[in-house]
């Protein structure tokens, strides 16, 4: 089937809908089960913590509590849903037995299973930036595959895509060698605008496709703001009192070392120092640059007073 590639919204389907949102009340997944639930449509939220049950129902949503790698428990779950919104976890990149690719691959292969016994005929798949290739994107390379399982669903089967860029979260990352170096050591440094989000816009789209009535296929990327790094620097430096904070890039192998030596396996680290090389490099965001989406509402000079936040509480 032929994807279609947009960045505006549309009007969300105005009749009560049963949802079902996996990741529990995780960063996106939380907003996500808020704004359903307050334009009044039926959520279910899985969690595999049963702790997590209150917390659920207080938002006014139904908890599942279960595991996602368990097709019967999916299949039950999914069963009668007009939609399902479905996540991959992160996975444990500091054991070595983890193949991250294989890992994504098979528990993707799981949702088919259950989309498919369940009969549901709406899924929005939560994917990344640098899935449009299996080659020249390092780590995100995993969500190709992801999506190239998903696409195998019969063809009377919606899917939205969602392809978010660079969390901003992601940069809380670098608050240890802030506070001890004044600076961001990583093995890339961007020139050009790069693309960043917030958990809250990716949200806001996946509440959007969600509720849009079945149509084709589609792919949707997503992102809040673009900066250069020292714009990056520039903005979290001074919102945190420190206009001095430096961004320096430094050598793959020097990354490398720094990922294993806190405990990554080598090939993590190696995915993950490939994915900065595609991001001086530029392949990480040629697809996102040709679809490039309308930017959501949650802006640098926003996430900059968050990690102030953080960081001043951070010992």
């Amino acid at each position: 089937m032929k994807h279609s590639f947009y960045s505006s919204s549309k009007k969300s389907n105005s009749k009560q809908m049963k949802i079902i949102v996996t990741g529990s009340l995780g960063s996106i997944s939380k907003p996500l089960t808020e704004r359903l639930v307050k334009e009044g449509h039926d959520v279910t939220v899985i969690s595999s913590n049963v702790e997590r049950k209150k917390d659920i129902e207080e938002l006014g949503a139904k908890a599942a509590i279960g595991n996602i790698n368990d097709v019967p428990f999916l299949t039950q779950t999914f069963t009668g849903a007009d939609a399902v919104y479905v996540m991959k976890p992160t996975v444990n990149l500091f054991d070595p037995s983890v193949d991250v690719y294989r890992h994504y691959s098979q528990l993707t292969e799981k949702y088919v299973q259950a989309i498919m016994a369940s009969g549901v005929k709406k899924v929005v798949h939560l994917s990344s930036f640098g899935s449009h290739s299996d080659k020249g994107t390092g780590m995100l390379a995993m969500h190709y595959y992801s999506e190239q399982t998903l696409n195998k669903l019969p063809e009377d089967i919606s899917i939205s895509t969602l392809r978010p860029v660079s969390f901003y979260s992601n940069i809380l990352a670098f608050i240890p060698t802030i506070k001890s170096q004044n600076s961001i050591f990583t093995n890339y440094k961007t020139e050009e605008k790069e693309p960043w989000v917030s958990p809250f816009d990716i949200a806001e789209v996946a509440a959007e496709e969600l509720t849009q009535p079945l149509g084709s296929r589609k792919i949707r990327y997503i992102a809040s703001d673009e900066f250069t790094s020292d714009e990056l620097t520039d903005a979290i430096g001074t919102a945190i009192g420190n206009p001095d904070l430096q961004w320096i890039k430094i050598p793959d192998e020097a990354m490398l070392k720094a990922f294993t030596d806190l405990g990554m396996s080598e090939k993590s680290a190696w995915a993950f120092v490939d994915m900065n090389i595609a991001r001086n490099n530029g392949t990480l965001f040629e697809d996102y640059i040709q679809h490039r989406p309308v930017l959501g509402k949650v802006k640098l000079k926003d996430f900059a007073g968050q990690f102030a936040a953080v960081f001043h509480s951070a010992k």
